[in-house]
């Protein structure tokens, strides 16, 4: 049994740990196992880990290494293994910004404490750690297979997981073999043991109209996100079933750099978001699909504060009296305000790659760009090719304003990578709006070690004021996995802590 799936991105490298990006983790999630798996009620469960302890102090986690377990390669699972892994996620030559950015402000040391025991030492008290852990980005690899380089590592990934890399094609898809041997799966699959199905091709399909032909049609079983304007033949065909999840994290945006012309002065930054008539440009865009989610943490993550959004609210008499009150009183003939002879302008970059931004994508950050100018302000938007988008990320110099900003997390903790200064210094990328505010460090790292819920809210929602006040992030909607699959492919499900699809337990009905 044969199942296509059409994805909407090709992955720059198929190792989750290097770089860290959505298209790696989404394939990955079918050849790779963690050490936890995270529920859609928040709890962590088994998976290469039979269990766990913690020290009374919060510093210490021993992790009991499932037995019997062997990698692709016939290589066994033990504590070593595992020791290895995290090695490579924290060597700087991995260039894993998603891994570094969640342990290295926390990271002590790790050790074999026997075969089947490893221990993880922390510096502080890190209490999103095991959510943390179940996301594909710390999937657990083969250390033979990781001693063969970066580069041969990217192209073929060994884990223990249902299913085998056979072979990436680039610019067509990863072609994925069924795992006889496959004796790991999570606490939370539907089955234990290899996988119903015999071979995945994991097709390349970045045009949103070509994958729902496609799943309309014989190209492919299951598919990611169709386009919003094929919302009503989806709901009128009978063959076919959506899923729909919404991701936790930082809603999909547009992220100001605070560290560049005009957005060092936090006014104007409260006047683009104001300016921007966010909420009517994401319906119109996305037909209705989305919801305007203005962030900074998406509606489903947990510990979110609901009384944020009047921060956001569309309000250009206010955008208009910030603008004039910072000295931006003058106009050009073009219309746009203009201060000692100069223009209030930003250039706004997003990859040219209709993976990374769909068509109504565009439409979105057009229609952003009309509302602005109607407050005199001049948004500048720049397609960039995707490798220039993604490295945009780590110079602060490369643009006023990122937009496709969003990351996918199981935890609010995300507000860490997002906006603390440990994060831009330790993990440059991840701190998108390249934020430095002692009075958001602070709470954030008290809240990372509070295990009081109480507590933890009191400290959530005044790093999330504290976002929302500075108005670094324009939030547009959440990031969303809507899988659409032929009624007959049964049981794929989606696991909630990066919304990836799992195929392990999908099969095809007669």
């Amino acid at each position: 049994m044969t199942v296509i799936y059409g994805a909407d991105r090709e992955p720059t490298c198929l190792d989750p740990h290097n770089n860290g990006d959505m298209p790696q983790v989404y394939v990955a999630r079918q050849f790779l196992d963690s050490l936890v798996s995270e529920k859609r009620d928040g709890t962590v469960v088994p998976w290469l880990a039979d269990s766990w302890t913690t020290s009374p102090d919060g510093l210490t986690y021993a992790f009991k290494i499932k037995q019997g377990v062997k990698f692709h390669d016939g290589t066994p699972l033990d504590a070593a293994a595992v020791k290895a892994n995290f090695d490579q996620i924290l060597d700087p030559a991995t260039e894993s910004l998603t891994d570094t950015g969640y342990l290295r402000p926390y990271y002590e040391s790790s050790r074999v404490v026997d075969p089947s025991t490893f221990e993880l030492k922390l510096k502080s008290p890190y209490s999103a750690l095991l959510p943390v852990l179940s996301q594909g980005f710390f999937g657990i690899e083969s250390p033979k297979a990781m001693a063969r380089g970066l580069d041969a590592n990217c192209q073929s990934p060994v884990g223990t997981g249902p299913f085998v890399v056979k072979e990436w094609v680039h610019g067509q898809s990863v072609e994925l073999d069924r795992n006889p041997d496959y004796n790991s799966a999570p606490a939370d699959a539907k089955h234990q043991g290899p996988a119903y199905l015999d071979h995945v091709s994991w097709k390349f399909l970045e045009d949103g109209s070509v994958r729902f032909a496609a799943v309309q049609g014989e190209g492919a079983d299951v598919i990611f996100n169709p386009p919003p304007q094929q919302n009503a033949a989806l709901k009128a065909d009978p063959n076919l079933a959506l899923q729909e999840f919404t991701h936790t994290g930082l809603p999909n945006g547009i992220a100001l750099n605070t560290t560049r012309f005009p957005f060092t002065d936090a006014a104007v930054r409260q006047a683009f978001i104001h300016g921007a008539n966010a909420e009517a440009s994401v319906k119109s865009a996305y037909l209705g699909v989305f919801n305007w989610e203005p962030g900074p943490l998406t509606s489903t993550t947990p510990f979110l504060d609901k009384g944020l959004r009047d921060f956001y609210a569309h309000d250009p008499a206010k955008a208009n009296q910030l603008l004039d009150s910072a000295g931006w009183t003058q106009r050009d003939a073009d219309g746009f305000r203009t201060k000692d002879g100069k223009q209030l302008a930003a250039t706004v970059i997003y990859s040219s790659d209709p993976g990374d931004t769909p068509p109504a994508d565009v439409t979105l950050y057009q229609d952003i760009q009309a509302a602005e100018k109607e407050i005199g302000f001049n948004v500048v938007l720049k397609p960039i090719p995707q490798d220039q988008y993604y490295a945009a990320f780590t110079d602060k110099n490369a643009t006023d304003g990122l937009a496709g900003a969003y990351w996918n997390s199981p935890t609010p903790l995300v507000l860490t990578l997002l906006y603390s200064t440990d994060s831009m210094n330790l993990a440059p990328g991840n701190n998108m709006s390249w934020v430095s505010n002692p009075a958001i460090d602070a709470p954030l790292k008290e809240v990372a070690a509070a295990s009081d819920v109480e507590q933890q809210q009191h400290l959530y929602d005044q790093v999330q004021q504290l976002v929302a006040q500075n108005a670094y992030h324009l939030g547009l909607y959440a990031p969303t996995t809507r899988l659409v699959s032929k009624k007959h492919l049964q049981d794929v499900w989606i696991e909630p802590s990066e919304g990836e699809p799992v195929l392990h337990d999908a099969w095809l009905a007669k």
